[in-house]
């Protein structure tokens, strides 16, 4: 049955940060005028391209940039005529200040300022200067510019980059964050929360140089400066949500979509950057992150690889740690907390530039994306002729196998990492880690999961089956609450590592905080001693595993996640705090243990994939069958031999669709499980009227 697979062209930067980066060719202007040309349009549309991503502003000003919008709008008209849909790219808090304060002298006091009271400079490019994000008149200048680009077109995507400012200083924020403060705690005794009388005279933080990058603190225990880093996501946050009500008012049936930010996985993103990501997904219809470290496929220390384009962010991210064989990469993480989340999430390259490296992430898409029949941006808006030539074959099989990439309805996902944004915000690099190495063995290890998020816990708690705290240190009384009742409901906890051991301000809790769901006398975690008499965890005399059980559900305990060999701390040349390295993301050393305490906990209600650790896979309802999606990450290695065991479920039918294989074939069943011999880049099992 044939299925329209959708992708699309894009260039999201306009001639003018072309021309003034200097990120340009001799002959810049000519693509430029190439990109709307009707020649190119008829190209595209000969191309089978759905969509078209194009620049409408970046910062210069609405009145320098009309044209650049102007030049969209006509665009749109003509791709919509030859069936194509636009997005299109605006920007967020940069402004580019040599022709933004000729067009409005007084942005000056818009400007953001570092401590020291300069300017805050876009990166490298001197010419780029970030907004104050507190700043009412700012947004409100956006408010005029959205409302000028939907007063000429309506795109089906506006895309706002640049929505993770820096810190910023000035006298606006300082009395915003005051104001937040008492919204926040009214009713509250600030010195039982604080120590202090009252909010009148709080400062933005002033950080001396040795505690800046904001990674020199190894837990950030003061509660106003963890006040502080989520007082910063909610103002960005709030001005999300209300230019995506302004657009939604204007042009109900546009999106809007923005940044989270740079590998927002590997840091503590919410100190070091200011985004809680559960709040930001909250505020806009879709959101990106740029998780560059650790695109789909196998670096293998004998020289096999995916060949990936990136920038100094990643330098030598690409290099598997000196005593590994191989190291598997996969972005699906972000992946599975929006899908579990409910929004729909497409494909897309980044960097890959060979034939290999794009079916790799072809593949990885198809398994994990619930949109896999949206292949994503596949070539520059000043298309070529032969830009889909060496992925022709695998989008003709897509649209003649349609219906194993579309009509997904959930994950099927038993199994939850929580990852708790007070320990993930606020303890530095170690947890961070074991969140990731947590989650890459899960991925290894075939294990049907998700990633949710704080707002996301109560849900699956309602109808999880095991939740698994990867060194979730920080942990609120309402939220142990929560989990205390899904195991006495029947639910599984697997406690990893340092979880439960201090509470949602990184305050060590003497008791543990789930001791009760393993019938109390555990030993006390507090160590008060010299020099300074500061009460520091001793989780040395809790044993290495424990089991117990309290209502209907059971509980395990690894106390240890352990790294197969030191981390390294290096901090990124590029950003200014410590990310978790992608050469570092790989399963705990223990992980048999903690992989027989997550099987004894589930007790063989989930399906099970065995096969190689490349060879990644994702779970899928779709009406009453499921779907199990293959995807073989190894260059020059074969993904198989894979044995599915059915678990649970039952099924007299089963059909498997291999990449560029025309028909499917019917697939023996034995005894609960399906062996495939081969899957050499992607496979879809289908097992029918199973649910």
């Amino acid at each position: 049955m044939s299925h329209r697979i959708t992708y699309g062209v894009g260039a999201h930067e306009p001639i003018f940060h072309r021309m003034r980066t200097g990120n340009a060719t001799a002959e810049e202007w000519d693509r430029w005028e190439q990109e709307t040309s009707v020649e190119n349009l008829d190209l595209s549309q000969s191309l089978g391209v759905s969509h078209c991503d194009i620049a409408c502003t970046k910062g210069f000003g609405l009145e320098y940039e009309k044209p650049l919008i102007e030049r969209a709008a006509r665009f749109a008209e003509a791709a919509a005529e030859r069936g194509m849909t636009t997005s299109i790219y605006v920007q967020g808090f940069p402004v580019y200040y040599e022709t933004f304060l000729i067009e409005i002298p007084q942005a000056e006091a818009w400007l953001g300022r570092q401590q020291d009271g300069d300017y805050i400079p876009w990166g490298s490019q001197t010419f780029r200067r970030w907004m104050e994000p507190a700043c009412e008149a700012f947004h409100e200048y956006q408010w005029r510019l959205l409302e000028y680009v939907l007063a000429q077109f309506a795109p089906v995507r506006i895309a706002m980059d640049n929505t993770v400012p820096p810190p910023s200083w000035t006298d606006m924020g300082r009395d915003s964050f005051r104001a937040y403060l008492r919204e926040t705690f009214a009713g509250t005794d600030p010195v039982r929360q604080f120590g202090i009388a009252s909010f009148d005279a709080v400062d933005l933080p002033r950080f001396d140089p040795v505690y800046w990058p904001r990674d020199a603190y190894g837990i950030v225990k003061d509660p106003l400066l963890q006040a502080w880093a989520r007082w910063r996501s909610k103002v960005v946050s709030d001005f999300v949500a209300a230019a995506r009500d302004r657009v939604h008012s204007l042009a109900p049936a546009t999106t809007f979509v923005v940044s989270a930010g740079c590998d927002s996985l590997r840091a503590n993103h919410l100190f070091a950057s200011g985004v809680d990501l559960a709040e930001r997904l909250r505020s806009a219809d879709g959101v990106s992150m740029e998780e560059s470290g650790w695109r789909p496929g196998v670096v293998d220390s004998a020289g096999v690889r995916t060949t990936i384009v990136m920038d100094e962010r990643v330098a030598a991210a690409d290099e598997p740690a000196a005593d590994a064989e191989f190291r598997v990469a996969t972005d699906a993480r972000f992946v599975k907390i929006r899908v579990g989340r409910g929004l729909d999430v497409g494909g897309g390259f980044w960097g890959e530039t060979d034939r290999d490296g794009k079916l790799v992430a072809m593949a990885h898409n198809m398994a994990f994306c619930n949109r896999a029949d949206d292949i994503g941006l596949i070539g520059p808006l000043a298309a070529s002729r032969h830009m889909l030539d060496d992925i022709a074959d695998a989008i003709a099989w897509s649209g003649e196998h349609g219906e194993v990439l579309a009509g997904r309805d959930e994950p099927v996902a038993p199994v939850a990492v929580w990852r708790g944004l007070s320990t993930w915000g606020f303890i530095r690099h170690r947890p961070v880690w074991e969140m990731c190495a947590v989650e890459q063995m899960l991925f290894e290890n075939h294990v049907p999961f998700t990633i949710v998020l704080d707002d996301d816990l109560e849900r699956f708690c309602r109808s999880g089956r095991v939740l698994v705290l990867p060194g979730i240190a920080c942990v609120s009384d309402e939220q142990v609450a929560t989990i205390t009742r899904f195991v006495e409901a029947g639910g599984g906890l697997l406690l990893l590592g340092q979880s439960g051991t201090r509470d949602e301000r990184t305050r060590l809790r003497r008791r543990y905080a789930f001791e009760t769901l393993f019938g109390g006398n555990l030993p006390d975690l507090e160590f008060n001693g010299p020099p300074h008499w500061v009460p520091t965890l001793d989780f040395s005399a809790m044993p290495p595993a424990l089991s117990g059980a309290a209502g209907e559900g059971q509980v395990r305990l690894v106390r240890d996640i352990v790294p197969p060999r030191p981390l390294d701390v290096t901090r990124d040349v590029y950003m200014p705090e410590r990310h978790v390295q992608p050469k570092d993301v790989v399963p705990p050393a223990n992980e048999a243990d903690i992989l027989a305490a997550l099987d004894d906990l589930l007790g063989g209600q989930a399906p099970r994939v065995t096969g190689p650790r490349w060879t990644l896979c994702e779970y899928w309802r779709r009406g009453r069958d499921l779907l199990i999606c293959l995807a073989n990450l190894r260059i020059g290695r074969d993904g198989g031999p894979v044995t599915i065991d059915l678990g649970p479920y039952r099924t007299d039918t089963a059909r498997g669709h291999w990449l560029l294989e025309q028909k499917a074939r019917p697939l023996q069943i034995r005894d609960g499980t399906i062996r495939l011999e081969s899957v050499e880049r992607f496979c879809a099992v289908e097992l029918i009227g199973v649910f």
